[in-house]
């Protein structure tokens, strides 16, 4: 469905295109900032992220390795459980890079502890998280 289409259920609009974009500009500041000369290692959680991850990798100017990783929380809710699935069996190795995770919405924090978990590894020089 597009945005015309849905105009008449939407009651207002929070935030509009421009506010969006400047947004994501202060956020690939920071980030450049803060990996300045590094390569950085961006893992985007699927599928919610893949829009905001697009928009903001194209204004990080540095290089960036990119992998996906297919996690779920809800099992079929409408609200997150405790519980969070790997759904996928090849899971990046990211021992010794910096990491910069990317996803959707940061509900419970259970998808983002349970990567972190998952991840802990002494040799890893920083570890970052973003959400739209």
């Amino acid at each position: 469905m597009r945005y015309r289409q849905m105009q008449g259920d939407i009651e207002r609009v929070l935030f509009g295109g421009a506010a969006i974009h400047k947004l994501l500009d202060e956020m690939a500041a920071q980030i450049t900032a803060d990996y300045p000369e590094r390569e950085l290692t961006v893992i985007a959680i699927l599928t919610g992220s893949l829009m905001f991850m697009s928009d903001l990798l194209r204004r990080i100017p540095l290089p960036l390795k990119l992998d996906c990783l297919s996690v779920a929380s809800y099992h079929g809710k409408t609200q997150t459980s405790s519980g969070v699935i790997f759904k996928q069996l090849d899971v990046p190795n990211v021992a010794g890079r910096d990491l910069l995770i990317l996803d959707d919405i940061l509900e419970s924090r259970h998808t983002l502890a349970a990567i972190r978990k998952s991840w802990k590894r002494p040799n890893r020089a920083a570890f970052g998280s973003v959400c739209c």
